[in-house]
């Protein structure tokens, strides 16, 4: 009988992929998904690299869809871990197991996960990279970026990033976090509930207060500037008209963003018609915005 099962896994375009690795500063072991044009055998220049959200990881399926639609020769799109992926994840450390993931990892360190990754791709011979930050991802490439100042990233892009415009921390969030902490519970969970508007989740106190004590740099205070203002190079942002809700008003979050912009040479804000905050099902629409962003910082138009 014929198999009637409906691939998983469809091979949209032309490309080679392989799984790459990178170690950060502290002696975690990061993975990424490489994506190329097929036969691409030019010079390497452009990477888009895309970081992922909370509870999720670098292969998810819309992630590596958009890295094939997207690729063309001389552009190359690699999706990567940070130590927070998925909800909880052990690395191996030098005398033992180091539990980070989502609920556990410690917002600061995001600067060496995308430091590693910056770093591998100047010795992959990539000299501009569009560093795009989906999600919570977002909040991470603003807060690197500002505080690197990297020349390899030409740009960045925030995809759905509500977590680039604001905090959801609480009074009682931060007195409870702060009295476990001090009770030595610190890698205990929070409430169900806590740390998230998109899905119901957790995070340990440890997780909430550190995000917490991050509020000035990244949100600014009245006297310190956000981590945005300190950009200096264009950026891209985009959220869906299916993710507006009372809890997320997504239209203001472009004003907001293009408000506090203030060092970028350029800002384009986009609200994407029929697009949610998942993607799966929508790759296309996020292709087209990527390859806008491209071809405006001229980059290359689009294969």
């Amino acid at each position: 009988m014929p198999d009637k099962r409906k691939r998983l896994d469809p091979f949209s375009g032309p490309s080679e992929e392989r799984i790459v690795y990178t170690r950060t500063e502290d002696n975690l072991d990061l993975r990424g998904a490489l994506i190329r044009a097929a036969g691409d055998q030019g010079k390497p220049r452009l990477l888009i690299l895309w970081v992922h959200t909370r509870q999720q990881n670098f292969a998810e399926k819309e992630y590596i869809e958009i890295g094939r639609r997207v690729v063309r020769p001389g552009c190359a799109f690699l999706s990567v871990d940070t130590r927070g992926h998925d909800f909880g994840s052990w690395f191996r450390g030098e005398q033992r197991p180091v539990l980070h993931g989502s609920a556990w990892e410690l917002f600061t360190d995001c600067i060496f996960d995308l430091d590693a990754w910056v770093e591998w791709a100047r010795s992959a011979g990539y000299t501009s990279i569009f560093l795009v930050g989906y999600g919570f991802g977002g909040a991470k490439v603003v807060h690197y970026q500002a505080q690197q100042q990297r020349p390899e990233v030409v740009a960045l892009g925030l995809a759905s990033s509500g977590a680039a415009v604001r905090d959801k921390f609480t009074d009682e969030g931060r007195e409870l976090a702060r009295r476990m902490v001090a009770e030595g519970r610190g890698r205990d969970l929070m409430p169900w509930g806590t740390g998230g508007d998109t899905y119901d989740s957790t995070v340990s106190a440890e997780w909430y207060m550190a995000r917490a004590e991050m509020n000035r740099e990244v949100y600014g205070d009245g006297r310190t500037p956000p981590a945005i203002a300190r950009v200096r190079v264009p950026i891209f942002a985009w959220y869906g008209t299916r993710e507006e809700r009372p809890m997320r008003e997504v239209s203001t979050f472009l004003e907001r963003l293009r408000r506090d912009a203030i060092a970028t040479p350029a800002f384009d804000g986009k609200m994407v018609p029929g697009l949610g905050y998942f993607y799966q099902g929508h790759e296309d629409k996020i292709v087209a915005v990527l390859n806008a962003a491209l071809a405006r910082l001229g980059l290359g138009q689009p294969a």
